[in-house]
């Protein structure tokens, strides 16, 4: 018969238990610990990534506000011509065909407001909005964002307002008298830029009136002044955004230390 005998079994003291414990709690605690460094760094090399992308918008966005406050400030004095115009109605041609040259060269444009839009909306959907530690630059980006829906508000009121005169418009003149202008427009925008003489010869003598009726006129004027006083609104609003944007890049660029 064979004997197994047990063997001896050495029991650990509590000191060692202890020790051990500490050792494994040390070794989670350093990988927890590194774990979340290297997540920081990532996170804040996304956070600086944004911004630098946020101020190539930013520069996007007033290089577009100058071009459209610029040639938008043309069509307010354009505008301003049509309206006087209007204010002295007179019942010969002369007159009728300065005024159906002057509505089809500052009825037929505007300018639009453009917004780069890809980085705000990147953060939004993506949820790395979170990323964006430094309080003021957040607020401010959000801030900026009102202001742009702010522009683009009001620039759906303008073509509201388009489409208002527009009605009118293709009441009061024959329009079959714009078709020669209008090609050449839509082949060149600077066309409507031409001195009026200049526009004059895309324009064939005739019946430039469909209806010469006073109600018609002053109805004209009112759609034109309104839409004119709207346009004067977004000018105003897309200038102030413009200062806003130049504002938020300094502010990124010296929280960021990002170079110009």
């Amino acid at each position: 018969m064979e004997v197994h005998h047990h063997p001896h079994v050495e029991k650990k003291s509590f000191k060692e238990y202890f020790l051990e414990f500490v050792m494994i709690f040390l070794a989670v605690a350093l990988g927890f610990f590194a774990e979340n460094v290297r997540e920081n760094i990532t996170d804040h090399s996304k956070e600086k990534e944004y911004m630098a992308s946020m101020i190539e918008d930013l520069k996007k966005d007033t290089a577009n506000i100058n071009t459209e406050v610029r040639g938008n400030r043309l069509l307010l004095a354009g505008l301003d011509s049509l309206l006087d115009l209007l204010s002295r109605p007179k019942n010969d041609t002369i007159y009728q065909r300065k005024l159906f040259i002057s509505s089809l060269v500052n009825t037929y444009w505007n300018m639009p407001v453009e917004f780069s839009d890809l980085t705000i909306s990147q953060l939004k959907y993506s949820g790395n909005f979170r990323l964006i530690e430094n309080h003021e630059v957040a607020m401010s980006i959000l801030q900026y964002e009102q202001g742009v829906d702010a522009c683009k508000n009001n620039y759906e009121l303008l073509l509201t307002y388009t489409h208002v005169y527009e009605a009118t418009n293709k009441e009061l003149f024959n329009m079959v008298l714009a078709r020669t202008a209008f090609r050449a427009i839509e082949k060149n925008f600077a066309t409507v830029f031409l001195p009026f003489d200049q526009i004059s010869k895309l324009v064939p003598y005739g019946n430039y009136m469909d209806k010469n009726e006073p109600q018609l006129f002053l109805k004209y004027r009112n759609d034109i002044l309104y839409y004119q006083t709207t346009l004067s609104n977004v000018v105003v609003i897309t200038e102030k955004q413009k200062e806003f944007a130049d504002t938020l890049i300094q502010l990124i660029r010296k929280e960021y230390h990002l170079e110009q």
